[in-house]
């Protein structure tokens, strides 16, 4: 089943959520649409009913968006919650291709998949899906993410002691310190400077 939209039907596509993304050189770019099939009781069992996606520049990533398009079409659609989940090697592995660790590249297709399910979030309003969704865990001993260090900080716990008080982060193996103390910095600047 062919689950490409041409550039003119591209433009007219209704959809409950829209991503896009663009190849690490640029060269290519890719642009997926989501229906999503909505369960009013449990909304983590939210499906995608359809995945279209179209596609501009070098065919050499159109055979990973047509995988990625064969696994989340399948058996009536994948649960969104399994989507986001989405690795590159799961794309590789149902490719049969056999790429090492240090070879992997990010295929702008799931990039944009998972901007049309946070789109979809945003749309629908679900803001604790869409918080998990952006989301990136920093301190793996204590599962604190970026989320809640920047709510610290914008609380006022501006300093790296104050923040592994409130937080955790930090407090485990330490490995994650330089992570904290990078977003403490970035919300400094963003704010023009912490007092």
């Amino acid at each position: 089943m062919n689950y490409e939209l041409s550039v003119q039907q591209a433009e007219t596509h209704m959809s409950d959520g829209f991503g896009k993304s663009k190849s690490a050189d640029a060269k290519t770019l890719i642009k997926t649409w989501i229906k999503v099939r909505r369960d009013r009781e449990i909304p983590e069992f939210d499906a995608i009913e359809e995945f279209k996606w179209s596609f501009e520049g070098e065919d050499n990533l159109r055979k990973y968006t047509e995988k990625l398009a064969e696994m989340l079409n399948e058996n009536g659609g994948m649960f969104i919650e399994d989507a986001l989940k989405l690795k590159e090697k799961d794309i590789f592995s149902m490719l049969n291709e056999n790429i090492h660790p240090q070879d992997m590249f990010a295929i702008p297709a799931l990039r944009a998949v998972k901007k049309a399910i946070v789109n979809y979030f945003e749309n629908t309003k679900q803001k604790e899906r869409l918080r998990k969704a952006t989301e990136t865990v920093i301190c793996h001993c204590r599962h604190v993410t970026d989320l809640d260090i920047q709510e610290a900080i914008e609380k006022g716990h501006n300093t790296l002691e104050s923040l592994s008080a409130v937080t955790g982060a930090g407090t485990g193996c330490n490995s994650c310190i330089g992570r904290v103390v990078e977003i403490l910095n970035r919300k400094k600047t963003a704010f023009g400077g912490i007092k």
